[in-house]
Order: C-alpha cells, then sequence, then structure tokens
C-alpha cells in the first residue's frame, strides 16, 4: 500500500516541479521565508506570473475609468478571478509545507500498520488500492490532456481572429489571448512576439498552479478513503463466528487506526479549507461568466469551463468519498457479531459505534461541507449568476470581438 502512495505523490511531485515546488521534508525545519529562497524557480514563477496578474488588474482599473463594454468585461474577469485563485492556492500549499509533510507522515504511520491478515483481505486490500490509484492516475492523464487542450485553445484564439480579417480587409490588426494594460505599446512588432508567449506561459502557470495542489488534496483522500474501507472489513470480522468473545488487544489497534484516521482528515481540513472555501466561492462566478462567454459571445471557453467542472466536481467528490467512508465504519461494527460477546464488552464496541456515526468531513473553513450535496449547490448558484448575466445582457452592447 504504501508503494501505491508513493507513486501518486510521485505524480504529485511532477506537476509541483512545472511550477519550482516539491515535496520536501525539510521544510518542516524552515520558515516560510526560507522555504521560498531555497525554491528560486519557484519565486520566479511567482514573479513571472504575477507580472500578467498587474497588466489584468491594469486594464480593469482603465475599463472601470473608461466605460469598456459588458462583454467585454465579462470576457475579462473570469481569467483575473483565476489568476487570484492560482496565487491563493500556490502561496498557501508553500506556507502549510510543515504540515503537509505531517499529513505525509500521518498517512504512511496509518498504511504501515502491521495488521494480522488473510489471503481473502490481501486481495481486497490489492483491488482496493489498484482501483482507486488507477482511478487517480486516470483523472491526472486525463486533466493533463484538457489542459493542453485548453491552452492551445487560447493560444489560437487570437490566430483564428487576426488571419481571417487580414484576408477579408487586408488590415493587419494584432490581437492577444487576454486583456491587459502594458506601459507600452504591446502591439508594437518588437514585443508583440514576446508579450504573446509570456500570455500563454502565465496561463500555463495559473492553471499548473491550481492543479498541482489539487492533485496533492486528491492523492491524500484517496489513501485515507482506502484506509475507511478496510478498517471497515477489519471491523466487521473483529469477533470471530465460532467464539463468543474478541481478541480485545486487536480492537484496540483498529481503534487506534480509527482515531488516527479522523487526525489525518483533521489534517486535510487545516491545511485545505481556506483554500476551499475560496475555490468554491469563486467557482460560482467563474463557471457563470465560462458559461456566459461560451453560448453568448461565443469564445472558445469551453476547455476552461470544462476544467472548472471538473475541479470543484473532484473536490465535491472526494470529500463526499471521505464523508461516506467514514460514516460506513458504524455500520461495519452494526453488522459484526457483536451480540454474541458479553454486555461488558460491548461497551468499547459502542464507544466506537457512536464516535463513527459523526462523519469525518473536509469543510470550506467551517461554512459548508465539501461533498457531492455542495458540488449540486454551487452549480445551482452558478446558474443564478448566469441568468441574471443573460437578463443584463444587452445584444446592441458594443463586444470585444473574440
Amino acid at each position: 500500500m504504501l508503494e501505491h502512495f508513493h507513486i501518486c505523490l510521485k505524480r504529485v511531485n511532477i506537476f509541483l516541479k512545472m511550477m519550482g515546488l516539491s515535496l520536501d521534508m525539510e521544510d518542516s525545519k524552515r520558515t516560510i521565508m526560507q522555504r521560498l529562497k531555497s525554491r528560486p524557480v519557484f519565486a520566479a514563477h511567482i514573479i513571472s506570473f504575477n507580472l500578467e496578474v498587474a497588466a489584468e488588474v491594469g486594464w480593469l482599473f482603465n475599463a472601470l475609468v473608461t466605460k469598456k463594454s459588458f462583454i467585454e468585461i465579462t470576457y475579462f474577469l473570469p481569467c483575473l478571478i483565476f489568476s487570484t485563485v492560482s496565487n491563493f492556492k500556490y502561496i498557501s500549499f508553500l506556507y502549510y509545507s510543515h504540515a503537509i509533510n505531517d499529513l505525509i507522515k500521518a498517512i504512511e504511520k496509518v498504511q504501515s500498520r502491521v495488521v494480522q491478515s488473510d489471503k481473502e483481505r490481501d486481495l481486497f486490500e490489492k483491488k482496493l488500492a489498484n482501483d482507486f490509484v488507477t482511478m487517480f492516475l486516470n483523472i491526472s492523464n486525463r486533466t493533463v490532456c484538457l489542459i493542453i487542450m485548453g491552452l492551445m485553445m487560447f493560444a489560437s484564439i487570437s490566430l483564428f481572429i487576426i488571419i481571417p480579417r487580414y484576408y477579408k480587409t487586408g488590415e493587419l490588426k494584432l490581437e492577444l489571448p487576454f486583456l491587459g494594460h502594458y506601459p507600452f505599446n504591446e502591439f508594437d512588432m518588437r514585443v508583440y512576439p514576446l508579450i504573446y508567449f509570456h500570455q500563454i506561459f502565465a496561463a500555463a502557470e495559473a492553471v499548473f498552479m491550481v492543479y498541482a495542489p489539487d492533485s496533492f488534496f486528491f492523492a491524500c483522500c484517496t489513501f485515507t478513503h482506502i484506509q475507511f474501507m478496510l478498517l471497515q472489513y477489519d471491523i466487521e470480522r473483529i469477533v470471530p463466528e465460532n467464539s463468543p468473545t474478541y481478541d480485545k488487544v486487536k480492537f484496540k489497534k483498529l481503534a487506534l487506526r480509527h482515531i488516527e484516521l479522523m487526525k489525518c482528515v483533521n489534517m486535510m481540513e487545516d491545511i485545505f479549507s481556506k483554500s476551499l472555501l475560496f475555490n468554491s466561492m469563486t467557482s460560482s462566478i467563474i463557471m457563470c461568466l465560462n458559461g456566459f462567454t461560451v453560448m453568448v459571445i461565443m469564445a472558445s471557453f469551453s476547455a476552461f469551463l470544462i476544467f472548472g467542472l471538473m475541479q470543484i466536481f473532484l473536490y465535491c467528490y472526494y470529500g463526499d468519498s471521505i464523508m461516506r467512508s467514514s460514516m460506513e465504519v458504524s455500520d461495519a461494527i452494526y453488522n459484526s457479531l457483536w451480540y454474541k460477546i458479553s454486555a461488558s464488552e460491548r461497551k468499547d464496541v459502542c464507544i466506537v459505534l457512536m464516535r463513527a456515526q459523526k462523519p469525518c468531513q473536509v469543510t470550506a473553513y467551517g461554512f459548508f461541507d465539501i461533498n457531492l450535496r455542495a458540488f449540486t449547490s454551487i452549480l445551482s448558484t452558478s446558474w443564478s449568476y448566469f441568468a441574471l448575466l443573460k437578463t443584463m445582457y444587452n445584444p446592441d452592447d458594443v463586444t470585444y470581438n473574440v
């Protein structure tokens, strides 16, 4: 099982290293400034990325002053909001590096505990590990394909505007993938290719700054979920069929595993709850604006929209899996042969049963639980915002040619 966990962490590390970060156990001994100094590539990415963010903020101020059209602003806002989310998540990941290392150690500790197993349990554990790790890796591969497709769309969108217009009018009017306000003429041919490339590079930075921490969260949820399912398997068989008693030492070990798993979930809550709140609050707005852009302006934002939907769905799916598997521990206790043991022995079982009935949950900083119900709520909110935007939309408004 540890081997499977390390395979997933290796995949997470690939995404982190793209942005100059990595899972480094030495971070537990470093201050945040020492962590930053030890990662010059990360610092360079942050500076490079935020130069583009500054241009976006400059464009927004200019748009408000010059009263740009409603269409232009709705086209622009998802990029700025997503950039803010990217900054928040990656800096937050660096800030919580020490807690992340503690979480990795805690999950490894739970997995490395010696369990008295048999062939049937070994097969069950192997099947769980193979199924869920395969799912994690498949999601990772498909997400990377979606990211590449989205970046290709962003890279080519301006060309699909410039080239047909040139053949139609004979006028070479340059466009950029993103709107930005620069202290120089960005359409000067001496700097235009550089600005064009930098905008695409900044888009790649933004996406991986979001997905790298997300993939770590998904990996931790995957193995916590697996351990809850193994705990269910062991507890359900704690009382042998041919015995009126049970192994108290083994039961105490199982209870300790349950406590350690709850601690793992609490650690995930401490690390991710703030970014989950920020992500959830902005996801409704981003999906609404992207949907509006795709349906009304017909811009190539479909990959961006799919990525946003996929991201928030996966968060809610993995959060829901933790909640369900933790609650099912109580079902496993109830399904065991607890009625065969003595009344005094049942007290210990009842204590674990009562605690297992309270689900372990990852929340958005305590405001709401991250589960599939939250996903439907976010979609509902996005649809409400979208309906409001459509009522505000005036087709006669001056549009940005995208």
